[in-house]
This record gives C-alpha cells, sequence and structure tokens, in this order.
C-alpha cells in the first residue's frame, strides 16, 4: 500500500513539473516570436530608410486630380502631372492651418486640394515621405480699371502688367486706408472707384479660367486721392 501511495505521489510531482517546464517553453517561445517580429518590423523600417536615402528626393506641388487607397495624382502649375505613392510605415500627412500643422489620414484629401510634397522621385513617381495639405493664394497689387457694379467685380491692371478680372463676394473682406488718419478700416464694394490702388489675395485653383477671373479673399484699397495730395 505504501509503495502505491509513494508511486501516486511521485507521479504527481513529475505531472506538475513536466507542466512547469511546458509552461515555460510556451511562454519562451511566444516571447521569442513576439521579438522576431518586432525585430523584423525595425529591419522593414531601416531598411526602407536607407532605400529612399539614396534616391533623388523632389518636393512637388500640385492640385490632386485623383485618389485611391495606396495613391494620389497630382497636377502642377506647369501642366505635368505626378503619381504619388503612399506608404503606410513612412508617409506622414499634415494639414496646414496658419503657423501651425496637424497630422490628418490619406482619407482626409480630396479631389482639388492643393499638396506639397517631398519624397525620392523617378520619372513620374514621386515615394511620399511627408504631405502637406495647403491652399494656395496669390497676392497681387494694381491699379482698378473698370468696377462693374451689376456684376460686382473689378478689373485690374497689376503692376507686373497683368489683367485680372476679381469678384467682391458677401464674405471678401474688404478694408480701406483712410487718407485722413491712415488708419486701416472696413469698407464696402461702393465705396472702390476706377484709379484706386488694391492689394488682392484670392485662392488659386485648378480651374481658375485663363482669362485670370479670381473671387477676391481680401482686398484693401488705397484711394487714389492718397497718392495726388
Amino acid at each position: 500500500m505504501k509503495k502505491v501511495l509513494i508511486f501516486l505521489v511521485l507521479a504527481i510531482l513529475f505531472g506538475l513539473q513536466t507542466n512547469v517546464v511546458l509552461s515555460q517553453e510556451k511562454n519562451s517561445t511566444s516571447s521569442a516570436v513576439d521579438e522576431t517580429e518586432i525585430q523584423d518590423f525595425k529591419d522593414k523600417i531601416a531598411s526602407k530608410v536607407a532605400e529612399l536615402q539614396k534616391k533623388d528626393q523632389k518636393p512637388v506641388a500640385g492640385f490632386v486630380t485623383a485618389t485611391n487607397k495606396t495613391q494620389l495624382t497630382i497636377k502642377t502649375d506647369d501642366k505635368q502631372t505626378y503619381q504619388i505613392k503612399i506608404d503606410d510605415i513612412l508617409t506622414k500627412i499634415y494639414k496646414i492651418s496658419g503657423a501651425t500643422k496637424k497630422e490628418v489620414k490619406l482619407a482626409d484629401l480630396a479631389k482639388d486640394d492643393y499638396i506639397f510634397v517631398t519624397g525620392p522621385l523617378s520619372d513620374t513617381t514621386i515615394t511620399a515621405n511627408e504631405i502637406y495639405l495647403d491652399e494656395k493664394y496669390i497676392v497681387k497689387v494694381g491699379r482698378v480699371t473698370e468696377v462693374d457694379k451689376e456684376n460686382f467685380s473689378l478689373s485690374i491692371m497689376t503692376t507686373e502688367k497683368e489683367q485680372y478680372t476679381v469678384s467682391v463676394e458677401t464674405d471678401t473682406k474688404q478694408l480701406m486706408l483712410n487718407i485722413k488718419t491712415l488708419a486701416v478700416e472696413k469698407s464696402g464694394f461702393s465705396k472702390i472707384k476706377e484709379g484706386d490702388t488694391v492689394h488682392f489675395v484670392v485662392k488659386k485653383t485648378q480651374y481658375d479660367q485663363k482669362d485670370n477671373k479670381f473671387t477676391a479673399s481680401k482686398i484693401l484699397t488705397i484711394p487714389q486721392e492718397f497718392f495726388i495730395k
């Protein structure tokens, strides 16, 4: 009877030791797999960075003409088309707002957005390192040559001898220099006249017409009397 009890005790103890060993081996194997996956991921990043550093880097800006889950197509001001490849690991996308930037997702980019891209260039394909979503503005100075009161637009000849037609909308910020106090004050379309000098800001899109028709974001008017006092 004693031999049977001793045998049972030894069997139980051996079983417990075996389970402990197997559990340790399982945990050790799982940990080793996790570390291997992490190292593989690090090696992939390091390899990708080294690959990109060897290639030519080029910044390109343009309007988005097409999007999908892994790629963008943009067209620059000189009508050149580029394919922008998105790398899930390396590509960072930011939205510029004033002097700050906020990281966003590829899904936040849409057709007609204006973006600035940096990354290695191969022919007309850029593997993007960083993408900046921004708005493109044109700032000009010129003299008003015609005031269209019916359509609320101005014909302006700039200092570079370029002709612009600028529409003034309800959300256009309008300012005027008070020639007596030299203070800049809020103004309205009815106060602008031919001969006045205007500083204007317009937002450019890829659909701008060739005759330079824009909608003004901001206008600062300096009455012509300021120059002939």
